[in-house]
């Protein structure tokens, strides 16, 4: 018999980055997995157009708040505190909060829960959130850290964080990581990679940036570095993300360091387009001061692209051993490693192989199976599954 599991799935219905995509990839690794799960996708509205047919991609069901609930003011009342009992009506085994939250009236019914949690950005970074919206997500998120069966925490970064700064027990809560695109490891034909760029206006080599452009991603230290690396011998610097209110400051630091004209703007890029781009770029710049995992690192290396990163925090973990890592502000040090790779081409080629290997790990599947032995032992009671465990013996021949 089919276990019934639901999914708070409004990120994956309504938002198109970060949440949005680790909840849509956790499902398609889940519903996927042919492990005889029923998928029930949870939104207190409807799918943006995008996103319509997601739930029947995936063979499952999708329930929104309707009747009473459906007002718009009423839809968020309905999600914290009604949908618990709805789930139950519906015969849900299983829950799990793909983005840190949990109803609040779900404990009440018996029905066992997981919940994951990427990243405590707004506990560990306060100024970077309205008063309002912090205290929004302490009561919520914190609330389904103490009250879930389980915590899925996609770092041993953020394990840690969910240990030190909620007070979880380290017994509820289990690493595993988020699933990388597969696209990304997928080598595009060299002739769609040219008409990509030609339509971005983009050359044929450069340095590749890749995040919102906010402080906390850090741009500014890859821009610093490139104006001090000879231009003769030194790819543009392209940085794709929209604009999260850095990008001004980020042209105008560029302009005072005499660099406007070898810094790119992308604020509009498709998403298909991604990959081709990230294949085309001679080296991967992460210089973010602080991630719940920092996935675009992963899936660099997966398109065969080496990296430098920043030093610290979860990046080694998304990185591997193949990455370079830098303190997340000296630009001396990041130009100095960023000339030593372009000019060292066996070095670049060792850093690629080893990146390839380390992007091996953040398979859907694979991650999927850890998750579905995650459930099994949530709804039987028994220990969480160690990280990177085999599992159950009826799913034996799959990956752990």
């Amino acid at each position: 018999m089919a276990l019934r599991v639901g999914f708070d799935a409004v990120r994956a219905l309504r938002n198109s980055t970060g949440l949005g995509n680790y909840a849509r990839r956790v499902l398609r690794g889940v519903l996927g997995a042919e492990a005889g799960v029923e998928g029930v996708l949870y939104s207190p509205a409807p799918p943006r157009r995008e996103f319509a047919g997601l739930a029947r991609s995936l063979g499952a069901e999708a329930h929104f708040a309707a009747g009473v609930w459906a007002v718009p003011g009423a839809r968020s009342y309905w999600r914290s505190f009604r949908l618990g009992h709805t789930a139950a009506e519906h015969g849900i085994q299983l829950y799990h909060g793909l983005t840190h939250e949990i109803p609040r009236d779900l404990p009440r019914t018996g029905i066992p829960s997981v919940v994951s949690f990427l990243d405590l950005l707004w506990v560990r970074f306060p100024r970077l959130y309205r008063g309002p919206d912090r205290k929004s997500y302490e009561w919520r998120y914190r609330w389904s850290a103490e009250h879930a069966g389980a915590v899925v925490a996609v770092s041993r970064q953020t394990h840690n964080d969910l240990v030190e700064l909620y007070g979880v027990d380290p017994a509820r809560v289990t690493v595993i990581p988020p699933p990388a695109d597969p696209r990304f490891s997928v080598a595009v034909p060299e002739r769609d990679r040219r008409e990509v760029l030609s339509r971005y206006g983009l050359p044929d080599r450069f340095l590749l940036s890749l995040g919102t452009l906010e402080p906390r991603k850090n741009q500014r230290t890859a821009i610093s570095a490139l104006a001090r690396l000879d231009p003769r011998n030194t790819p543009p610097l392209v940085l794709i993300g929209r604009d999260g209110g850095s990008a001004a400051g980020l042209a105008r630091l560029a302009e005072q360091l005499g660099v406007a004209e070898r810094v790119i703007f992308c604020s509009n890029m498709r998403d298909d387009d991604l990959p081709a781009v990230m294949q085309s770029a001679a080296l991967f710049l992460y210089p973010s001061l602080f991630e719940g995992f920092g996935l675009p690192i992963v899936e660099a290396l997966g398109a065969g692209v080496p990296v430098i990163a920043s030093e610290g925090g979860c990046f080694p973990e998304a990185g591997g051993p193949g990455t370079l890592y830098a303190p997340a502000t000296d630009a001396v040090e990041w130009a100095r490693l960023v000339e030593r790779v372009l000019h060292d081409p066996v070095l670049a080629e060792r850093m690629t192989a080893a990146g390839r290997v380390h992007a091996q790990g953040f398979d859907g599947g694979q991650l999927a199976q850890r998750m579905l032995a995650l459930y099994d032992a949530v709804r039987t009671g028994s220990p969480l599954p160690a990280e990177g465990e085999a599992i159950r013996e009826e799913r034996d021949g799959c990956a752990g």
